[in-house]
């Protein structure tokens, strides 16, 4: 059995019709924007970019670095149980055009090393 931590991604994101058969759809916590043919197509587009910007990010070892940069914060949330850490998103403000939907997610971010090796 492989050992590996998941991360629950609950995200604001914004959709509206840029013009006659385009639709656009942002989530702006993470600078991440698309775009699709309809309201379905450009929210079915932006859930895999957000899926895709968190995959390099942590391929490339550098998640907590640009959720810092994204403003995002460990949270204190007393629903974060002792040793466990969750990110909480700092107020932002300012309109957003669009129709609000949420984006979830979980991705796989990390996988234990098998500590008793393979025998051959």
């Amino acid at each position: 059995m492989t050992e590996t931590i998941a991360l629950e991604i609950n995200l604001q994101a914004y959709v509206r019709r840029e013009a006659a058969q385009r639709w656009m759809a942002t989530c702006p916590h993470i600078g991440v924007v698309t775009h699709g043919d309809s309201s379905s197509d450009a929210k079915r587009c932006l859930q895999e970019a957000v899926e895709l910007w968190f995959g390099s990010c942590i391929e490339r070892g550098v998640l907590e670095q640009a959720l810092r940069e994204a403003n995002f914060r460990p949270s204190t949330s007393s629903r974060a149980g002792k040793g466990s850490r969750r990110l909480s998103r700092s107020k932002q403000k300012g309109d957003i055009l669009g129709a609000a939907f949420a984006i979830h997610l979980t991705v796989p971010g990390y996988e234990a090393v098998s500590l008793l090796g393979a025998t051959a």
